[in-house]
């Protein structure tokens, strides 16, 4: 039986491992944190369902990185956490509705 208190041991600190090399990785094959932009594109010749599937790896890997509180680009944040409209839609009408 494993020791859970050694912190190499601890399943957290693994995932925190694991997000944290996977999203290095990220980071530099899309160019971010570099001079130059990548050599190749790592999406290149990947089919529709591949592409797909990346993404959503891609989208829970961003999610992951903020949640462990590592450094995300903000474009990336965006493409995962929304921005709220800044004029959001309003019905033009009450309805004939009191406001209370």
């Amino acid at each position: 039986m494993a020791n859970k208190n050694i912190p190499s041991n601890n399943p957290e600190y693994r995932r925190r491992k694991k997000v944290e090399k996977e999203f290095k990785a990220l980071l530099s094959a899309e160019g971010h944190g570099t001079l130059f932009p990548p050599g190749s594109n790592y999406l290149a010749g990947a089919s529709e369902k591949e592409l797909a599937r990346r993404n959503l790896r891609r989208e829970k890997l961003i999610v992951d990185a903020i949640k462990y509180n590592l450094w995300v680009p903000q474009i990336m944040r965006d493409q995962v956490n929304r921005p709220p409209d800044e004029n959001p839609k309003v019905p033009d009408e009450d309805e004939g509705q009191d406001p209370f």
